[in-house]
């Protein structure tokens, strides 16, 4: 197959085929680990080429191993030698093919005992058979390496390194002695994460094991760019750090996989901590006017007296790891597979004067912290972060087990880019910072609700009217830095500093120009502030950052958490005088007088106590579509923005209470006719919620009336409850009394087959007791189909007609003890028509009476292909043939998008599309969205793909 494939390539001429091809390139003193070590059954294929033939032997791959060894060398006196060797046998033999810088193909067959020599063309150049005796079993005790021979077991070191290129290798086993081979590894160029290297298109793995101390490998063409790890990056900007929360202490070790991206002329610190009175733990880059330094790890007290390594790192835009080992008295740098490019070692262990008693600076990705409240001195690179673990070991001097207490990879929570912490759970994120498209994703568990649009004027009016003993907490997560102040909560009326006089109450945070921060004020004739951390430096407002922000009159204090820890507190001015009440009541996110005050900011949570007790609790909630707050602990009052106009543009997300299933809700007029006649195989699961029960006449929710064999029925009636009505042939009905009727959601289990009942509320089935005097007939079959909102009669549709809501109606029949469901409906829309539609016949329910009105349609129902588009994957289309109609049919959808190759097409909103044949013979791809509403809100479904193919005129299918 290789022989064929350069045959191939070589009709393109020589010149285009060397021009094109990618390599990569050394020079001399880097080489690859590929960490495959050979033996008798392995063979081995590189393609090659020398830029310079050096008077040393010069070994193109292999491994000087003990046990065995396969290589490839340019042997002094201008031949080229293949030498494979067990025991120290060696067998060494000339191809007869010059030294010299055009590209060749070495091919070492290890069962065949045979080396051959190829040029670019597939012509062999060479061949040579080994004549030393080795066992097909001997395995090597070095791996191989590219570009030199390996020297050691480990594949850390190699000697006589090539000055050349490689186009790339191959890697085969026998099983047979040379029979049949099986390809193991296949290494084409490649660059990854600022590596030039090789990919195993095997296995997945990028290899680029160069020497710390060598320059990078060089490459030419168009090597494969290979994704890179999940990363996330800052624009290294203020406000692009993440603050991890965690102090670091003697015990303490950090790895931080890191790259730089652009190398400003600055201190640039990709991660760490800072204190001049204290220590330092930080990855550091010095000043440089020519860009070219080396990177320090700073672990000792003071940032000029860290640990140089060596060798040397070069600082550039690669990957590296850098390790901090504090107990060990070790600092490292590492490339990503692992090999240490630069290390050192304090001298003594003793020698460290570190104060850890004092420790008060949080470590931070991206930048360095400078105190206890994650502010930074703005030395921020722009750069790549990997991820971060940190560990802590048992003992003060590095020799216990050591313990993962951290270890931050990159996340996007609810498409907020961030850091994950697998250890802890937690989620941490900052300002101005991106996720590569691979990053893992994770959904906002905690519900929330979002003010995203700029200058959008939105604020919550609890209506509570704030004192000296009220204490206000506040979970939120800001979604932008604004310049100016966003205020969080506020009680006065904004019209001054000091609101005339009036007592007030507000937490907001200044714009970044300067002054970035929270502050809180509270008082009455005065204006007392307290700015968190100091009067002037004030804790960062970085967006992204979920902060519990409180303010305590009652205590006369103040705090800021983050992560579950407090990061700051402080105590109100003892001047301020907070009369009983203010005048204005409670505001979230208040805007104050001028159209600058806006708050963006996502809310989890808003909390007030009076004299220490909870009397408020808001909660994000929808109800009939509007997004706002609920009060879970006061009187259950709901709010939400006090402009009505900007209340449909708030958005919600996370566990939000609120949203539903898929229904269609009657009103007390039509009746749906299933057409399903039960009988006594029939298995009945009807999913149902009564809006009302105070009808005085009772009503039925689903049922058949027959008037003399079988009928069933499930209704309530005042004073009685829920009744299931169940009977057999012309006697009485038998009634069994339920539950009592209320408004939750429920499901009627009728099992005819087995003569039993059950009623399923919230996941808890009850079993209901069957009248043991009633009797069954196997020949009984209802003579009415089943009505929905209301019971079928074989004259039309029964009274006591329900309001309620059917979310699903499922009916199973057992024969031969074999259970299939027969029947599943499930709400359906199709233009005006909304009623329940048969996922297995696709019938749809017809109205009782046709002059009465159809239900309305609400909630989301089940998104997936096979279950409602109703239209083949895939459509073939002739030149004249009529149009073809595509059907979806998504249970709850009030309607539906569709795109033709990702662009907008028009109609189809009622689920069927009419598409027709397009010129050009190629696929078409339409895409069908479900739209849902949800409590007034339209909210997209997952789409659909269905492909059409245009047949080109003149195709011809001949069958023989």
């Amino acid at each position: 197959m290789k022989r064929l494939m350069f045959c191939a390539m070589a009709l393109m001429g020589a010149g285009a085929l060397m021009a094109e091809d990618a390599y990569i390139e050394s020079n001399g003193s880097q080489f690859i680990n590929t960490g495959y070590y050979p033996s008798g059954k392995t063979k081995i294929e590189v393609d090659f080429q020398l830029t310079e033939a050096k008077t040393s032997y010069d070994c193109v791959f292999g491994n000087y191993g003990s046990t065995f060894s396969v290589l490839l060398y340019a042997k002094p006196g201008n031949t080229y030698f293949q030498c494979c060797g067990k025991d120290g046998n060696w067998s060494a033999l000339s191809t007869d093919v010059s030294i010299d810088t055009a590209r060749h193909t070495m091919v070492i067959d290890v069962p065949k005992k045979k080396g051959t020599m190829y040029a670019p063309d597939g012509t062999a150049q060479g061949q040579a058979d080994f004549n030393s005796v080795w066992s097909y079993n001997n395995t090597a005790n070095w791996p191989i390496a590219l570009f030199a021979s390996c020297n050691n077991a480990s594949g850390t070191s190699a000697r006589q390194g090539i000055v050349g290129r490689i186009y790339g290798a191959k890697i085969w086993e026998s099983d047979d002695g040379g029979a049949t081979y099986s390809l193991l590894h296949n290494y084409v160029p490649a660059t990854k994460g600022g590596y030039v290297g090789f990919y195993d298109t095997e296995t997945g793995d990028f290899l680029s094991n160069q020497p710390a101390s060598s320059a990078a490998f060089t490459y030419g063409g168009e090597p494969l760019e290979v994704e890179d790890d999940p990363y996330i990056e800052n624009d290294g900007s203020a406000y692009s750090a993440v603050d991890t929360r965690y102090f670091p202490n003697k015990r303490t070790k950090v790895e931080v996989d890191f790259r730089e991206m652009t190398l400003a002329k600055n201190k640039d610190i990709p991660f760490g901590h800072y204190s001049s009175t204290d220590y330092s733990l930080l990855i550091y880059r010095p000043v440089s006017d020519s860009l070219v330094g080396t990177y320090k790890l700073v672990a000792k007290d003071g940032e000029y007296l860290g640990l140089e390594l060596s060798p040397a790192v070069s600082v550039d835009t690669r990957r590296h790891t850098a390790i901090i080992d504090i107990p060990g008295r070790h600092v490292e740098m590492r490339t990503p597979d692992g090999l240490v490019q630069g290390s050192a070692n304090l001298a003594s262990k003793t020698a460290w004067s570190w104060n850890f008693n004092t420790v008060n600076c949080p470590l931070m990705i991206f930048g360095y912290s400078t105190d206890a409240y994650g502010n930074s001195d703005q030395r921020i690179p722009k750069g790549r972060i990997y991820g971060v673990r940190i560990y802590e070991n048992a003992n003060d001097d590095g020799t216990g087990e050591w313990t993962a207490v951290h270890n931050f990879g990159p996340c996007l929570k609810n498409g907020v880019p961030g850091f994950k912490d697998s250890v802890t759970g937690t989620f941490i994120s900052g300002g101005n910072i991106t996720a590569s498209a691979n990053v893992p994703e994770e959904d906002e568990e905690d519900a929330y609700i979002d003010t995203t649009t700029a200058g959008l004027s939105i604020s919550f009016d609890t209506g509570y009217m704030v004192s000296s003993n009220t204490c206000i907490v506040c979970d939120f997560r800001p979604l932008k830095q604004k310049t100016d102040q966003s205020f969080v909560f506020e009680a006065g009326d904004g019209t001054s500093a000091n609101d005339n006089g009036q007592m007030f109450m507000r937490m907001y945070a200044n714009g970044q120009a300067g002054t970035g921060g929270i502050s809180y004020a509270c008082g009455c004739d005065q204006y007392h502030t307290v700015h968190l951390n100091g009067d002037t430096s004030q804790i960062w407002f970085a967006p992204n950052v979920r902060r519990t922000l409180t303010l305590d009159a009652y205590n006369s204090k103040v705090s800021v958490a983050m992560y579950g820890k407090t990061i700051s507190e402080k105590n109100l001015s003892a001047t301020a005088r907070l009369p009983e009440k203010s005048p204005t009541t409670l505001k979230i996110f208040s805007n104050r007088t001028g159209a600058g005050n806006y708050c963006m900011a996502r809310l989890y949570s808003f909390q007030i106590y009076e004299s220490g007790s909870l009397v408020r609790d808001y909660r994000p909630y929808v109800k009939n579509g509007v997004v706002g707050l609920r009060d879970v602990e006061g009187d259950g009052g709901f709010i939400t923005a006090s402009n009505a106009a900007n209340a449909p543009k708030l958005k919600c997300g996370g566990n939000i209470e609120g949203r539903r299933d898929a229904y269609i809700e009657n009103n007390h007029k039509t009746v749906l006719d299933l057409g399903y006649k039960a009988n006594m195989s029939s298995r009945i699961e009807f999913d149902y919620q009564w809006l009302d029960v105070s009808n005085s006449g009772g009503e039925v929710v689903c049922g058949a009336w027959n008037d003399g064999t079988l009928m069933y029925c499930v209704w309530y009636y005042p004073g009685v409850g829920v009744e299931f009505i169940f009977g057999g042939n012309s006697k009485s009905p038998q009634s069994v009394l339920g539950s009592a009727a209320d408004t939750m959601r429920h499901t009627a289990i009728i099992d005819m087959y087995n003569r039993s009942l059950a009623y399923v509320t919230g996941g808890v089935t009850n079993n209901v007791t069957v009248n043991s005097s009633a009797t069954f007939n196997a020949s009984d079959a209802s003579v009415s189909g089943m009505g929905v909102f209301a019971g079928m009669r074989t004259s039309g549709a029964g009274g006591m007609v329900s309001l309620a809501r059917v979310y699903s109606v499922r009916i199973y029949e057992t024969h031969d003890n074999v259970e299939t469901m027969v029947h599943e409906f499930l709400p359906y829309k199709n233009g005006d028509i909304v009623s329940l539609r048969d996922t297995v016949t696709g019938h749809v329910a017809t109205k009782a009476t046709a002059s009465e009105p159809w239900p309305t349609i609400g909630g989301k129902g089940v998104d997936g292909a096979e279950r409602w588009l109703a239209t083949p994957q895939n459509r073939v289309l002739r030149k004249g043939e009529a149009a073809v109609t595509l059907s979806a049919n998504a249970s709850g959808a009030i309607k539906y998008k569709w795109t033709r190759n990702d662009e907008d097409v028009d109609g189809g909103e009622d689920g069927n599309l009419e598409v027709r044949w397009t010129r050009g013979g190629a696929t078409d791809e339409y895409k069908v969205t479900p739209v849902y509403n949800v409590y007034g809100v339209e909210i997209e479904g997952d789409p659909v793909v269905c492909n059409v193919l245009n047949q080109p005129p003149g195709m011809a299918i001949l069958i023989r």
